[in-house]
């Protein structure tokens, strides 16, 4: 991998950011998930994150400079991360 990614981020949609600062968007949502579906050799089929919006990391970069050097980081390195692993495996 390139980055060094520690876990599943909670990046709200921006729309929740603008309007509240919070990470999260419902009381019942304050927890990230990645799940994967993996083929028989362990390689990951499908990726699915729950309770995040990485991408709104790279959609709104243009709308909010705060949301962007808050959130683009950990979005972008995740993203990146997840598309250099399809690409070799």
């Amino acid at each position: 991998m390139l980055y060094d990614v520690k876990g599943v981020a909670q990046i709200p949609s921006i729309n929740v950011w603008l309007g509240t600062h919070q990470t999260s968007e419902r009381v019942d949502s304050q927890v990230p998930h990645a799940r994967a579906i993996l083929d028989e050799r362990g390689h990951i089929l499908v990726l699915v994150t729950h309770n995040t919006d990485y991408f709104d990391a790279f959609e709104r970069e243009g709308e909010s400079r705060e949301y962007f050097e808050k959130f683009a980081g950990v979005g972008y390195a995740f993203g990146i991360n997840t598309l250099l692993y399809a690409m070799s495996h």
